[in-house]
């Protein structure tokens, strides 16, 4: 049976479970999603099964004034309530916040409930999966795309790590409340949504260079979204409600997307890596900067559509003529890492020197099978990015941030990060590429250029 995915409203999606052409089955294990104006109030409706048991509500002190009242009132009468708010100004999804929801939730509680965006949501669907017990998402902010996604990433010994975790039993997403969330988390949104261009072209890559699985019908559903939004962006700043909703539904689309195909391919690539990059230097910094997730994608998306402007240019027989590929020195690179992510550095080396080509015979196969694919790889450059002076106008449009300058950056550590940040995962992508011709170094002085000027 095809499915045309398009077709379907977010609200059409939830339980869907069929064979596609990819391949591959895809099932949304989500029960009900509410996008619209007043849909907090259906919320004791979502959970009717559940009326009598003792249900526990996950908030912080932002979230709790937001929408926190308003959901303990519509459950107080039918449920036995009890919550935790968190007091921390910037919460942090760790290993301390994760162990307070442990030691606060009661016995016996059969729903959990979490009022808030990226960092309630991440902790509270890991507790959902880990306790076993279902859990239902009130948002807030259309600020990031893990509504709907089964991974939390989650951060553990100071490195920035994704877990395995549950769909949301169900999403409620109040418009009226969204809209009104601090600018700079609407303008977050926007930038997650931009960052699916590089995640797709860098599942392309993948796909060419190591058969990795890839699913055209997502992708179409994943761009149909992105082109929505894009066309809106400019509707950000006056809050208008169209734009929010656009917004809010492509995001959980994005997280809807991971699901089916069982991985974050469609909805993460380079992008990404530099937004985690970026979040762990002023963690380990001690910088607790008021920059969101999705605001430093919306950096990174602008970076990594000049890196493939960059690759798209390169003369590959020239390099193979010349040979400097051959060699990837590792105490450069250990270096390197070490500048970038100072007291994490040595968990990332540890975590990826295993999975890079030092030796030059594996870099010669290496660099023969991107010289077979290349025409291939020169067509996504082309075909699938949009020019980054495109993406960098959509931000501005929504007067979001887009220069790491104004992350706070200097030239020089913006330059060893954009280096770096692949190696926080293990993916293949256009970051990984450049380094496997040896040109890594010289896009990040050409990127650096640019907005260092």
């Amino acid at each position: 049976m095809m499915i045309d995915l398009e077709t379907l409203s977010v609200e059409e999606m939830t339980g869907l479970n069929y064979m596609c052409s990819c391949g591959k089955n895809h099932s949304v294990g989500i029960e009900t999603i509410k996008v619209g104006s007043g849909v907090i109030s259906q919320l004791p409706i979502v959970i009717k099964r559940y009326e009598g048991k003792k249900v526990f509500i996950i908030e912080d002190i932002h979230t709790s004034d937001v929408a926190g009242e308003k959901v303990e009132d519509l459950l107080k009468n039918k449920f036995k309530v009890s919550k935790y708010i968190f007091k921390e100004e910037h919460l942090h999804p760790n290993e301390l916040s994760f162990g307070k929801l442990l030691l606060e939730i009661p016995i016996d509680t059969s729903i959990i409930i979490a009022v808030g965006s990226g960092t309630i949501n991440d902790i509270s669907r890991f507790l959902s999966y880990k306790i076993g017990i279902p859990y239902v998402i009130v948002g807030t902010a259309p600020s990031m795309d893990g509504y709907a996604s089964v991974v939390s990433p989650l951060i553990r010994d100071g490195v920035k790590v994704t877990y395995d975790a549950a769909y949301p039993l169900a999403i409620v997403c109040d418009i009226d409340i969204m809209k009104r969330a601090p600018m700079q988390m609407l303008q977050a949104g926007l930038g997650d949504i931009l960052g699916k261009y590089t995640a797709l072209a860098d599942w392309h890559v993948a796909n060419i260079l190591n058969g990795e699985y890839f699913c055209p019908e997502v992708e179409k559903l994943v761009l149909s979204t992105l082109k929505k939004c894009e066309q809106a962006s400019g509707g950000v700043t006056s809050r208008d409600y169209k734009t929010v909703e656009n917004i809010t539904e492509a995001l959980i689309l994005s997280g809807i997307a991971i699901g089916m195909v069982g991985a974050s391919r469609p909805a993460s690539g380079g992008e990404h890596y530099m937004s985690h990059c970026f979040e762990m230097m002023f963690m380990n910094s001690g910088n607790n900067t008021n920059w969101l997730h999705g605001n430093t994608v919306g950096v990174g998306v602008g970076i990594v559509a000049y890196a493939y402007k960059y690759a798209k240019d390169i003369d590959l027989n020239e390099l193979l003529k010349k040979g400097d590929y051959l060699h990837l020195d590792k105490n450069k690179w250990m270096k390197n890492i070490t500048d970038v992510f100072t007291i994490s550095g040595a968990n990332i080396i540890e975590f990826k020197q295993d999975s890079i080509n030092f030796n030059e015979k594996d870099r010669e196969f290496c660099m023969q099978k991107i010289v077979s694919k290349w025409n291939l790889i020169k067509k996504i450059c082309d075909v699938f990015v949009p020019e980054p002076e495109q993406i960098i106008k959509t931000l501005k449009k929504a007067g979001a941030v887009w220069n790491p300058k104004d992350l706070g950056f200097d030239k020089e550590i913006f330059r060893k990060s954009f280096i770096a940040a692949k190696d926080m995962r293990n993916r293949y992508g256009i970051l990984q590429l450049l380094e496997d011709i040896g040109k890594l170094d010289d896009a990040a002085d050409y990127i650096t250029k640019i907005y260092y000027k």
